[in-house]
């Protein structure tokens, strides 16, 4: 952060990229056929210069990730390869720099890169969303202040208490002063990348993180622009032209916020379809917004970086703008020209000017004392808010991330010849340094999924009769609601067996930084809005939004139960990347001691033709792998009602249900669910057993615990609903998983829905050999994936249910308490 001019020029100051005075027509070359070199026009040249960084980069990225490390850390170690071709290694050689990086043609190599770095900061500001600042909790800020007032006075008293043994330049400009409250600070963007890189964006330390750095950064943000509005109100001639500087920057500050922010507004509710993506003129517009912004900027004497980043802060992130920004443009700056402007930042550094020893380890010590100052005093507060030793180091390592922006303001530094070049090159150094030890530590040492790790058994099958059923209810988009409310109302909930339900909607994160898991909260009403017209009129110019819909309708279910308080609705929002989505619905199960989370299956079938969503299936998966209570599965075979969430409470078509019983604790589960939903009396129940005819005749008994677990599952289950003529018990013979397979396909139209164990966490057993050789979808299990197959056939929903596997040692018990607590205060306070 440059926060003060210098009053003198280094002698040894870091060169310009491009110095040079070149015919500006030659632009096209007439080909090497007809005596031209191709390499003495702009076009051609750029064109190389362009090709050679993108396929290093590229080779780059593919080397490192082979060895483990993310995008963000090959991103930033990409500046080696400028270090490659700079004059420390092939630059040193005239006759490759004069060929291929002549002074003439890197005029527009820089404008590009420069360009990049604009659309990059519009961008990161679009997708940042200030609401993390208006309640961060204590806790977060705790760590913010400390990780950023102790190394920045370590640092500073380090420096002037040994300020006679600096060197004279270093005394003599503001370099120290500006690094050490540059390093102190923490880059929200930058922390956003690495943390979705690493896939930590929505776990627990993730989302303390990034509301710690956000404050921090909008607070170096700020503070930088006061820097240079005093610095250039210091230069000024008259007091005439300091009020102009100021006049000009608070005009430009009012037309981002009174004219910009409210015509972005517009657009986005009035002139865009809802779900839909802007306009072509639109984007278009928003970018020729961008570059407007950093040229008036840029005039007024401000920086082009300030320009785009405010003027991103100030507009409406999400759907459509932040979407339509990262789809049309993130991915083609990032992957091709942002690289540019990170590799010509690289090219600049100089090892052979290393010569000043004292020099450069002075600045290298502030760097150090800055990492270590940050580490500490993050780690710190974090342990005295009772935070795990482990956690609180990681903490400290995300908020001392480097990246993009960090090179900028070192970069800027050079352009004005602020720094020498051996503390630039100590410099640019020192943050490849420090991004490739901080990312690969925290990727090691830190492990998300360990708090859901319980010591207590969280299933139906343990739990204490008529006691209030705990669900959570997890739905992608309106045609998940159907089946879960046919499902509930098949269960009948009633004043003795209440179901509490936590509906969680599961949106992709996109246009945005930050995750976010909270209550969904109901869009407010204007005043007077009860009566119809006002009701239709506010409708109309504020439409519900999906999440709306499909809590209105869980909302209808429970108030239409016959029995107050039979079904209580909590409904969350949740927007996480689809990688880690599973974490939100873990923690969210954890913080409502749910005993089953129920998944929608990820193919839908509209009668005509079946889709898949393979990322809906990936969330299943790891959901099944790491929830710290039982998982079900729910597959609807039944045709849909219209593709929306309806308010409606339909007639159950869910009226006849079955239990395939094959042993073990999933289907041990399974029938402790079913059970459950007879005893509401609103569906009938058949349990079907199916034993190994070759086992029963010759007596064995492969493992005497598992079976005995059965029996008494199955004897208690019989002798519950005796005389009951809604339940039905019966036991099926078969010889091989074949016969097995025709039993049930035999019995299944019978049924409109059939409870299945997962099963499949042990060997092969007699009823299921082979059918696993047809499996497509291991999440639902051996059984659950042959009955909801295509070829099976039949229109009857399946549940398949997996029992809580994960199950926290007795010496790990003493981490629980607080991982959970910690788990209540960001769903109800938001991070700490």
């Amino acid at each position: 952060m440059s926060l003060a001019l210098p009053t003198t020029v280094n002698q040894s100051a870091v060169k310009p990229i491009s110095n040079a005075c070149y015919d500006n027509n030659q632009v096209n070359s007439q080909g090497i056929f007809l005596g031209d070199q191709p390499l003495k026009f702009a076009l051609p040249l750029f064109l190389l210069e362009i090709s050679i960084i993108f396929l290093a980069t590229s080779a780059a990225h593919f080397i490192l990730r082979r060895v483990g490390q993310c995008r963000f850390t090959s991103q930033m170690l990409v500046s080696m390869i400028g270090i490659f071709l700079g004059p420390s290694v092939l630059g040193h050689s005239v006759k490759f720099r004069r060929a291929i990086f002549p002074e003439r043609g890197n005029y527009i190599l820089e404008t590009v890169s420069l360009v990049s770095l604009i659309l990059f900061l519009f961008s990161t500001g679009i997708k940042t969303d200030l609401s993390l600042v208006r309640k961060p909790g204590r806790r977060a800020v705790a760590i913010g202040v400390a990780g950023s007032v102790l190394p920045l006075a370590l640092s500073l008293a380090i420096f002037y208490s040994l300020r006679s043994t600096f060197p004279d330049d270093l005394r003599r400009s503001n370099l120290i002063f500006d690094l050490s409250v540059r390093l102190s600070l923490s880059s929200f963007p930058v922390i956003a990348d690495a943390l979705g890189e690493l896939r930590l964006l929505n776990s627990e330390l993730g989302r303390i993180a990034m509301s710690a750095a956000l404050i921090t950064d909008i607070c170096s943000w700020f503070m930088w622009t006061a820097f240079i509005a005093v610095g250039l109100v210091a230069k000024a001639n008259s007091p005439t032209t300091a009020a102009e500087i100021v006049v000009s920057f608070l005009a430009f500050t009012l037309f981002v916020v009174a004219v910009c922010k409210p015509a972005a507004a517009w657009i986005v509710k009035k002139q865009t379809p809802a779900g839909e993506l802007l306009g072509e003129g639109y984007f278009v517009g928003f970018v020729m917004l961008a570059l407007l912004s950093a040229l008036v900027t840029e005039l007024i004497g401000f920086k082009y970086m300030l320009g785009p980043f405010m003027l991103g802060l100030v507009l409406p992130g999400g759907m459509p703008l932040g979407v339509t920004m990262t789809e049309r443009m993130d991915s083609f700056f990032t992957a091709i020209f942002l690289p540019i402007y990170i590799v010509l930042a690289g090219y600049r550094a100089d090892f052979a000017e290393l010569n000043d020893v004292k020099g450069w380890s002075m600045v290298e010590l502030v760097v150090a004392l800055c990492f270590v100052g940050k580490l500490v005093g993050s780690a710190a507060v974090a342990l005295y808010y009772e935070m795990p030793v482990q956690d609180a180091f990681c903490v400290g390592l995300m908020l001392n991330f480097k990246g993009v922006v960090e090179i900028a303001f070192i970069s800027n530094w050079g352009n004005a010849q602020r720094v020498t070049v051996d503390h630039y090159t100590i410099l640019i150094i020192s943050m490849l340094v420090i991004t490739a030890v901080s990312t690969p530590l925290v990727k090691l040492v830190y492990n998300p999924t360990a708090r859901f790790l319980v010591h207590k058994r969280r299933t139906i099958e343990h739990a204490k009769p008529h006691s209030e059923l705990r669900l959570l209810a997890c739905l992608h988009n309106e045609d998940h609601v159907a089946p879960v409310l046919d499902l509930l109302e098949a269960s009948a909930p009633s004043r003795d067996l209440p179901v509490s339900l936590a509906v969680l909607h599961l949106t992709e994160l996109s246009g945005r930084s930050a995750s976010y898991l909270r209550p969904h909260k109901q869009p407010r009403r204007r005043p007077g809005s009860s009566n119809s017209h006002n009701h239709s009129h506010q409708q109309h110019h504020q439409a519900p939004s999906a999440s709306d819909r499909i809590v209105n309708a869980f909302r209808y279910f429970e108030q239409q139960q016959a029995a107050p308080g039979a079904v209580a609705v909590h409904p969350f929002v949740c927007a996480a990347p689809f990688a880690t989505m599973h974490h939100d619905v873990c923690a969210l199960a954890l913080n409502r001691k749910a005993r089953l989370v129920l998944l929608p299956f990820h193919k839908h079938s509209d009668g005509a033709r079946e889709t898949a969503r393979n990322a809906f299936q990936a969330v299943n998966r790891a959901v099944l792998r790491f929830a710290p209570c039982s998982v079900a599965v729910l597959v609807d075979r039944a045709l849909p009602a219209g593709g929306a969430a309806t308010c409606a409470r339909t007639n159950s078509l869910l009226q006849r249900a079955a239990v395939y019983f094959l042993g073990g604790p999933d289907d041990r589960e399974a029938l402790a669910l079913a059970a459950r939903m007879a005893a509401g009396g609103a569906v009938s129940l058949t349990v079907v057993r199916f034993r190994l005819r070759l086992r029963c005749a010759a007596g064995e008994d492969a493992d005497a615990d598992a079976d005995a677990e059965d029996e008494a599952a199955v004897e208690g289950f019989r002798e519950r609903h005796a005389g009951s003529e809604r339940v039905v018990y019966t036991e099926r013979m078969v010889e091989d998983g074949e016969g097995t397979a025709g039993v049930m396909r035999g019995m299944s139209e019978k049924f409109d829905l059939v409870v299945v164990g997962r099963g499949g966490r042990e060997d092969e057993s007699g009823l299921t050999s082979g059918l696993s050789e047809w499996s497509e979808c291991p999440e639902l299990g051996v059984v659950g994936d042959m009955l909801a197959s295509t070829d099976f056939g039949g229109k009857l929903s399946i549940l398949v249910v997996q029992q809580q596997e994960r199950l926290r040692s007795e010496h790990h018990h003493h981490t629980n308490g607080p991982q959970e607590e910690e788990v209540k205060n960001v769903l109800i306070h938001g991070p700490r």
